[in-house]
């Protein structure tokens, strides 16, 4: 007997994923000629956008947004990585895949980061559970001092914060 093909969602097969990304695009370059701000930088004008940011070096690619302070040329970058949608878990491949980008981007010296530059996910809206648990998580970053201490802190994520799924108990950086 022949299996018979699964039908794929008119998302998948209708290019949903790149419009996701195309209207978040668009959403900045909006901003750009309308003298807005983007979100996350300091309050200085958008100077310039990539659509395309690895053809640069960067892994969290979708989106480069840099802001420019007009007196000193000091420039501000937001590495953006969109996806229409992502469940956060250890056990998601397309998750590890982001947080791996962000990782390999964080410790680019192409960016300078430091409380200078920002790396983003930019997703459509997450369930209830993984929004409470990605403020944990960075609220850990925020809190502490090295990345020794922000891993002991999520290894012990059963004990110190109950709601986080059990699935955090480890990850991995390479």
């Amino acid at each position: 007997m022949v299996k018979k093909k699964n039908l794929s969602n008119p998302f998948s097969t209708g290019g949903g994923g790149v419009h996701c990304e195309a209207n978040v695009q668009a959403s900045f370059v909006a901003l750009m000629l309308t003298g807005g701000h983007a979100p996350c930088l300091l309050y200085w004008p958008i100077a310039e956008i990539k659509l395309q940011g690895k053809i640069d070096g960067f892994d969290t690619d979708d989106l480069v947004v840099a802001v420019e302070n007009l007196n000193s040329n000091e420039r501000r970058k937001l590495l953006g990585q969109i996806k229409h949608s992502i469940i956060i878990l250890q056990s998601s491949t397309l998750f590890g895949e982001v947080m791996q980008a962000a990782w390999n981007d964080f410790n680019n010296l192409k960016v300078s980061f430091r409380g200078k530059d920002i790396i983003a996910l930019i997703t459509g809206q997450l369930s209830v559970t993984d929004a409470h648990n990605v403020q944990w998580l960075l609220n850990q970053t925020r809190h502490t001092k090295d990345v020794d201490e922000f891993f002991r802190n999520v290894q012990q994520v059963n004990t110190a914060h109950p709601r986080v799924p059990r699935n955090w108990r480890s990850f991995s950086t390479t």
